[in-house]
C-alpha cells in the first residue's frame, strides 16, 4: 500500500496539535482516499507506484496531510456525520448534505490536487435525497 505522507510531513503541514497515536493509520487511509481521486491522473511512477516528479510527490503529500487535518478538525474521518443534514427514524428518511464535496474530502486537498494538475476539477458529489419505505415519484 502506498502512503504519501509521514507523521513528520503531517506536523510540518498542520502543526503538532494534529499528531496523535492514530496518525499513521489516518495517513494510510488518507492516502487511499487520495488514490481514489487520482484514477484518471497521468504521471510517471516508480515500480512501487509512487510519483517520480517532486512536484507531484509534494502535491500528494500535502493533499494527504490536508485530509488528516480536515478529519481532525471535523472529528469525522469516515464522513458519516456530514453525509446527512436531516434524518427520520420512522420509514427512515435521510436527506443528503448539500455540500459541494463529499463529507470526508477536505476542500484544501481538492484545491491542492487541482492546482497540481492531477484533477481536472473538483469531484462531483450530487445533491440528492434518499428515501426508504416509499418510492420517489
Amino acid at each position: 500500500m502506498r502512503v504519501y505522507a509521514t507523521t513528520a510531513d503531517l506536523v510540518e503541514y498542520a502543526g503538532p496539535d494534529v499528531l496523535d497515536q492514530d496518525s499513521p493509520r489516518l495517513l494510510a487511509r488518507a492516502s487511499e482516499r487520495v488514490d481514489s481521486l487520482l484514477l484518471t491522473a497521468v504521471y510517471d511512477t516508480t515500480p512501487d507506484g509512487l510519483p517520480v516528479e517532486e512536484q507531484v510527490r509534494d502535491a500528494l503529500t500535502r493533499a494527504t496531510c490536508a485530509l488528516v487535518q480536515w478529519w481532525s478538525e471535523t472529528g469525522d474521518p469516515t464522513g458519516a456525520g456530514g453525509r446527512f443534514v436531516e434524518s427520520q427514524i420512522g420509514t427512515l428518511r435521510l436527506k443528503r448534505s448539500e455540500s459541494d464535496t463529499e463529507p470526508d474530502l477536505a476542500p484544501a486537498a481538492v484545491r491542492i490536487l487541482v492546482t497540481a494538475g492531477l484533477l481536472a476539477d473538483a469531484p462531483y458529489a450530487p445533491r440528492a435525497w434518499v428515501t426508504y419505505g416509499k418510492p420517489k415519484s
